[in-house]
């Protein structure tokens, strides 16, 4: 069920009590109910009514606090803020990205291989990154194409193919293009669903790139911080605008991966004593959620998803013990938290655009060259050593060589 649909079903039954009608009627004999906050006080005020009463139980007491939250849910997905809206005025026309999309899949030469993921996740669990072999030439001669349009997606989709094959001499320079692009208020793509997402992968990558050492320094420390406030913007941005289509399993769960993987700073980020590990318990459950809304079948790391969401909850880790985790500190239940963080992570990017907008989160030029003049100096071309390894793990041939790989 979607919020709207969830937030009717608990309308409904509140409306069905017998001692809804009667409050009702003396209510909006002297107070108007015309706006989402006339409804919200219309509520405490039933709630206090039957608490006086004795009529109050857990079953209404819990329907009403959902309603609440379930209605600032659609409230935010309702509102005009641009998190959520579409300009069709503003749109460009990126038609031509089904084009592009067509063109990359035809780069791909057959080859598969399986790459082990380090570090791993989960201790019990045996990781792989399925990788796909994709020509050299027929990929450099596509951004060539396409390069004119400087379009995130297409940026991030060349870029990340080069320096994920440890060819960091030519992908790099597509990457710090893409970057200043989307790095910069006004982003022209900003009612672009496919750019949205690029944006959102190339940030991320950006930072994985980069590691922790350069951060140390307090000046670009103040950078990491911008570019964790784009990156989490970029993520809701997209969560937002297709209203949790398949892609927001990813996502949500990489949303929950990043704000628990730097854990400090999401604390100075949210403010007003937020706690990171909420925010990664509900984004986690909403990544199942999404899948089981998208009639997704439920395989393991569908459902490793849910579990990773609970275990927080039970645990306040993920590695079972006996602590009793976040169900015993927190006086709310676990759906409680999951509904909490999302309109939380509502709130801190409808906070996060107006700084965008304000220009607060801009990269300028002379930090763009400090960051990429880094990855230039520590990240060496190494790409037959990278291949000759792969070629270890191959899983499927198609006959013919190639240059560059490409994860999925």
């Amino acid at each position: 069920m979607s919020n709207e649909d969830n937030l009717k079903a608990a309308l409904h039954y509140l409306i069905s009590l017998p001692e809804h009608l009667e409050f009702y009627e003396s209510y909006s004999s002297y107070q108007e109910i015309k706006s989402s906050d006339d409804m919200d006080a219309f509520f405490i005020a039933f709630q206090k009514h039957l608490s006086d009463n004795g009529t109050l139980n857990e079953q209404i007491e819990l329907s009403i606090k959902f309603v609440k939250e379930q209605s600032d849910i659609v409230r935010h997905q309702k509102s005009t803020s641009p998190l959520f809206s579409i300009s069709t005025s503003k749109k460009l026309n990126d038609s031509w990205i089904e084009d592009f999309r067509k063109e990359f899949s035809q780069c791909f030469t057959g080859d598969v291989f399986a790459e082990k993921i380090k570090p791993r996740q989960y201790k019990t669990i045996k990781e792989n990154l399925i990788v796909h072999s994709v020509s050299s030439e027929m990929l450099l001669a596509l951004n060539e194409k396409y390069s004119q349009f400087n379009h995130p997606f297409v940026n991030y989709q060349i870029a990340s193919v080069i320096y994920n094959s440890k060819n960091f001499s030519q992908g790099l320079p597509i990457l710090r293009k893409g970057i200043s692009t989307v790095c910069s208020y006004p982003h022209y793509y900003w009612n672009n669903e496919y750019a949205i997402e690029g944006a959102a992968w190339m940030i991320g990558d950006f930072l994985y790139l980069l590691g922790q050492d350069i951060f140390q320094k307090e000046e670009l420390h103040k950078e990491k911080i911008k570019l964790l406030k784009l990156l989490f913007l970029y993520v809701s941005r997209y969560i937002s605008m297709t209203k949790s289509n398949l892609k927001c399993i990813d996502f949500y769960s990489n949303r929950a991966r990043i704000v628990r993987g730097n854990y400090i700073d999401f604390v100075g980020i949210f403010s007003s004593g937020v706690n990171p590990d909420i925010q990664f318990i509900s984004d986690m459950y909403l990544a199942y959620q999404t899948a089981i809304n998208n009639e997704m079948p439920i395989i393991q790391p569908i459902q490793q998803l849910y579990w990773d969401s609970m275990k927080m909850y039970r645990h306040g880790s993920l590695i079972p013990n006996s602590s009793g985790g976040y169900q015993e500190i927190e006086d709310r239940t676990w759906m409680e938290l999951v509904r909490d963080g999302e309109v939380r992570s509502i709130m801190l990017a409808n906070k996060l655009l107006k700084e965008f907008e304000n220009h607060e989160l801009n990269i300028s030029k002379l930090t763009i060259t400090i960051l990429f003049d880094y990855l230039i100096e520590t990240k060496q071309d190494d790409m037959k050593n990278y291949l000759d390894k792969l070629n270890e793990r191959k899983l499927k041939s198609s006959g013919s060589t190639s240059d560059e790989k490409h994860g999925s």
